[in-house]
């Protein structure tokens, strides 16, 4: 554990003020939810809580039997970080959200793109070398908040591109976590 030597004071209400810099670091926004642990020596962990990282074994299992039958670079994300790959994309888990992955999806709909449709590809995640030929973004939406998304993509390297039929799988996907995480 990394010691940020700041020292807070607990207010009246019970409430300790998260400095900014920690709270920018860690990306928590207003309403973001945090789950308090107590260890055995009576420290105090605070991390964010994130939903879809109960459902990740179901995601990983999700990922590869994608992959194993429509042959596609599949991710599966909390709002933050991979939690989920295809078996083929292990240097991929734990990659950091880019933040114009973490805008779309909260717009809450799904994305298509396609390199050879002129579509510009997106930045998936934070210094992003990779090269796209086509993606799909994918919300997962459990009581109508953002819990994660699944991203469908083809390396620039490999010949493919997506279609609608392709999306409203991942959709149809995406529908069932939710339901795991309600």
């Amino acid at each position: 554990m990394k010691d940020t030597g700041i020292v807070r004071r607990i207010d009246e209400l019970g409430r300790i003020v998260i400095p900014k810099e920690i709270r920018r670091t860690m990306r928590l926004k207003e309403g973001t939810p945090v789950q308090i642990y107590i260890n055995k020596s009576g420290e105090l962990t605070l991390t964010k809580y994130s939903p879809i990282i109960d459902i990740s074994e179901f995601a990983q299992t999700f990922c590869d039997v994608v992959n194993s039958v429509l042959n596609i670079n599949i991710i599966v994300l909390d709002k933050d970080s991979v939690i989920a790959v295809s078996s083929k994309l292990k240097n991929y888990s734990g990659k950091q959200v880019s933040s114009s992955l973490e805008e779309l999806l909260e717009e809450r709909k799904s994305f298509l793109f396609n390199s050879a449709d002129g579509s510009k590809m997106l930045e998936l995640f934070v210094n992003d070398e990779n090269t796209y030929s086509s993606q799909i973004i994918v919300p997962i939406l459990a009581n109508s908040d953002i819990v994660g998304g699944i991203v469908a993509f083809y390396n620039s390297a490999e010949d493919g591109s997506f279609s609608m039929s392709d999306v409203k799988t991942l959709q149809t996907i995406a529908n069932f976590m939710a339901k795991q995480v309600e």
